[in-house]
């Protein structure tokens, strides 16, 4: 994710964050706080600037487009690999 600013990279890392908390209190049996949990998430996923979305979409266009059969036809590789 190095074309993400440092305040991107920290909102998706809250985001991760909690969504294995989510999901942990969800395994737990605690409801409450696994519902406390997502809405937290689902907060900062509204929270995404119009421009980090777009570098997110970009990102899995790239990712897709390099998975696709012209890709490998042209021997293509993605760049972080």
């Amino acid at each position: 994710m190095s074309d993400l600013l440092e305040s991107e990279l920290r909102l998706e890392q809250h985001i991760k964050d909690c969504g294995e908390r989510m999901a942990a209190a969800f395994k737990a049996g605690d409801r409450k706080e696994a519902c406390e949990w997502q809405g937290r998430m689902y907060t900062a996923i509204r929270s995404r600037t119009p421009e980090h979305q777009a570098r997110l979409s970009a990102r899995i266009d790239s990712a897709i487009w390099f998975q696709s059969e012209e890709a490998l036809e042209m021997g293509r590789v993605p760049p972080d690999a």
